[in-house]
């Protein structure tokens, strides 16, 4: 009973061994048809490199925002926040960089409401909250996918 169990072990490996240097090769049941041949001779870019490579993050240094807070009648302090946003691919790259200034200044008229109602209720801001507002932002302004996350580098607050 055990040596047929080891023969059939050795079988299934000789098996898997031969299936996966004839899909190497490609020949036999792999071998590629004439059509499939010129297909990729006329279209290199669909052997899957380039669309790993175009699919790679890229992160876009944005201008640091300085929101006002203000209090009573009036500036009780300011925040900066340094960020970068990583989006996919080129095209969402040169959308994301064409938009910089009009994703500042939305953000800028967003924080500049979100801010001070948040710290009326709590004494800190929260990070993780600051990024999911930057990330409403960018989707509202420039579509659905076209950020694929933002990257918080810095939050300073200076009291006046």
């Amino acid at each position: 009973m055990k040596k047929l169990v080891i023969a059939l072990a050795v079988l299934v490996m000789l098996a898997g061994g031969t299936v996966s240097i004839l899909r190497y090769l490609e020949i036999g049941p792999f071998e590629k048809t004439a059509e499939e041949a010129a297909a990729a001779a006329a279209n290199p870019d669909a052997q899957g490199t380039s669309a790993f490579s175009d699919n790679r993050p890229r992160y876009i240094e944005m201008d640091p925002i300085q929101v006002p807070v203000f209090q009573d009648d009036g500036v009780a302090g300011t925040i900066m926040i340094n960020y970068k946003l990583e989006v996919l691919g080129l095209d969402n790259e040169r959308k994301v960089a064409g938009a910089k200034r009009q994703l500042g200044d939305a953000l800028i008229e967003d924080f500049a409401y979100y801010i001070p109602r948040t710290l009326r209720n709590n004494k800190t801001l929260d990070v993780t909250l600051i990024k999911y507002r930057i990330m409403m932002v960018a989707e509202r302004l420039l579509g659905k996918d076209a950020v694929n996350d933002a990257l918080i580098q810095a939050m300073t607050s200076t009291d006046q």
